[in-house]
């Protein structure tokens, strides 16, 4: 009897606890958001910026389609954010949080496996309808069923929708979901069922569609220019969050094919904001100028640009080929010869920050490693080799790890069955081309040659989508809270699903645990250890050769432009720009 009465009150206090709990206006990955009790994303805004004609931007390349969210076509910037709203914004001051956007309110379970979200009863699509529950259930499911591959593996973790009213819904999670679940559907774009109900949403477009943030599509020229307009009627404008965003009636990106030509431009006054990636261009290119000249230090992770091996290939499949290929990419000498050393040597996807491997392993990562009996595995537990030797040293150490494997120098080439050791580098990237001939050179010191192709960006992205390549050159945005993208990145599910971005084809058990770690990792000291952890393991596998990392932003703007005096944690964003 006493055993009933306890059950009862449990379940009692149990009911009241869910019923009673409020919704919040904000959630972080780790503890609480900065600003829980608002609903700003960024406070380093001018919120009494005046309201000015246009904008003018650039963009490097071209577009074909007006659909991100989808594999095929090449979407231009702005869709998202300008055009498409999210349940929730990412705050760019903070390592991973979300403040209200078409959701004003987010419940979840302590174990996070479930989280319900309330969505704002004022919030409109473009046609001025209201945006129901109905419209984020559609879009969960079209999304997993025909988006890119990363969304339909994170949607395929929700098991179950309930619609509990025409603002209220909840999503339940499967038993293989993790930590950063509710936050990655709080990121869901959100789209009108009505509109795309009957369209094939695969499907590239160049039809401007039915949205809900504060532009619209006003004009195309397709691969050269796209002008949003503010939307006069948009349901959040009035917002303190939109405060100091969207200054302008007209945003315009105009493209361009390569980064000199947009800068001939930019300093031609063709458009207003232009945010350099480049240290030598930087510092020789604007001399005579009007344009001002604004630096901020990076303080997030560098990322990682890099040349990235395809490993699903001979030869890139055995580490020790890459690795020797690797030991002689000269980047001192590249450093000081095109980058006046003005860049800094990246050693890992978070250099820069506290989630970057340190010299011994710890025992977590121990932990993780010693289950594993393959060498790359092995390796990682030892204190990480800082590569000082010579240039004669490397040389000598890549012979001995291309003979080990059967490879051959005869009259001069690197030779194994009859076959040359030869491959292609592709990039998109013009200004790459002398940094991969010094390489080039480096390599046939020891009979090694490789071919060097610039394709424009519709046809390289073509390529590195269906993993038709020997090696790229790419760059991985890295964030202070690194979660399920990283299964993109590196995962083996990943490794031969056309569309996803693990392109050197990754496929390692200890990186797959690493990353399920990561992604539920509950407090931020396990987050760290865990990070630098894969990234011990992502340098010791050679997959890539890592390039260079610019310790500062660098963003010119035309006279009559002003920018945040502070920017925040990630970076500046342009729509935050007003005119004097």
């Amino acid at each position: 009897m006493k055993l009933f009465i306890f059950k009862l009150i449990y379940i009692f206090f149990l009911i009241k606890t869910c019923i009673g709990q409020e919704f919040q206006k904000s959630i972080a990955m780790h503890g609480t958001t900065n600003r829980p009790n608002e609903i700003e994303r960024d406070i380093n805004v001018n919120k009494n910026a005046p309201f000015a004609k246009i904008l003018k931007l650039a963009h490097i390349g071209t577009f074909n389609s007006l659909n991100p969210y989808i594999i095929k076509g090449i979407s231009p910037p702005g869709i998202k954010g300008l055009v498409i709203e999210s349940l929730m914004h990412w705050s760019p001051d903070e390592p991973f949080s979300l403040y209200p956007g078409i959701a004003e309110g987010v419940k979840v379970d302590k174990n996070r496996k479930w989280v319900t979200f309330k969505i704002n009863k004022n919030a409109k699509f473009s046609n001025g309808k209201n945006i129901t529950s109905k419209d984020v259930e559609f879009s969960l499911n079209i999304l997993k069923n025909h988006g890119r591959p990363h969304t339909r593996s994170y949607y395929s973790l929700v098991k179950m929708i309930e619609i509990r009213s025409p603002n209220i819904i909840k999503f339940y999670f499967s038993k293989e979901s993790n930590y950063e679940m509710p936050l990655i559907i709080g990121l869901m774009p959100v789209f009108s069922k009505k509109y795309w109900i009957n369209k094939k949403f695969d499907n590239t477009t160049l039809e401007p569609f039915i949205s809900s943030g504060p532009y619209i599509i006003d004009k195309i020229l397709p691969g050269r220019s796209i002008i949003y307009k503010k939307n006069t009627e948009w349901w959040n404008q009035d917002s303190p969050d939109s405060q100091g965003r969207y200054n302008f009636e007209f945003i315009k990106y105009d493209f361009y094919r390569d980064n000199n030509i947009a800068l001939e431009a930019f300093l031609s006054g063709e458009f207003d904001i232009y945010i350099e990636t480049n240290a030598i261009r930087w510092d020789q290119k604007y001399k005579n100028s009007k344009v001002i000249k604004k630096t901020f230090k990076t303080l997030s992770p560098s990322g990682i640009e890099a040349i990235i091996f395809n490993a699903r290939i001979p030869p890139f499949n055995n580490r020790n080929i890459r690795k020797a290929l690797s030991l002689l990419f000269p980047h001192k000498f590249i450093n000081r010869v095109l980058n006046h050393n003005l860049l800094q040597p990246t050693s890992g996807p978070w250099d820069n920050s506290e989630l970057s491997a340190t010299l011994k392993a710890s025992n977590i990562s121990k932990n993780i490693l010693k289950k594993y009996d393959d060498y790359i595995s092995k390796e990682a537990i030892l204190d990480l080799n800082l590569n000082r030797d010579d240039e004669r040293t490397k040389i000598k150490n890549a012979i001995k790890l291309l003979n080990k494997n059967g490879w051959k120098i005869k009259n001069g080439k690197m030779i194994k069955n009859k076959k040359i050791l030869e491959f292609e580098v592709i990039t998109n990237q013009s200004n790459m081309k002398r940094l991969l001939l010094i390489w080039k050179d480096k390599l046939k010191k020891i009979g090694v040659d490789i071919r060097i192709r610039v394709l424009d960006s519709s046809e390289f992205q073509n390529r590195i989508n269906t993993f038709n390549f020997d090696a790229i050159i790419f760059k991985y945005y890295m964030s202070l809270s690194p979660g399920n993208e990283q299964s993109i990145y590196w995962g083996s599910w990943a490794a031969n699903k056309n569309g996803s971005r693990n392109y050197s084809g990754i496929s390692h058990p200890a990186i797959d645990e690493t990353i399920n770690k990561i992604t539920n990792a509950k407090n931020r000291n396990n987050l760290i250890e865990y990070t630098r952890t894969l990234d011990r393991i992502l340098r010791i596998g050679s997959w890539m050769i890592p390039l260079f990392h610019d310790p500062y932003h660098r963003i010119a703007h035309q006279e009559y432009i002003s920018i945040p005096k502070k920017i925040p944690l990630y970076g500046f964003n342009a729509w935050t720009a007003w005119k004097k």
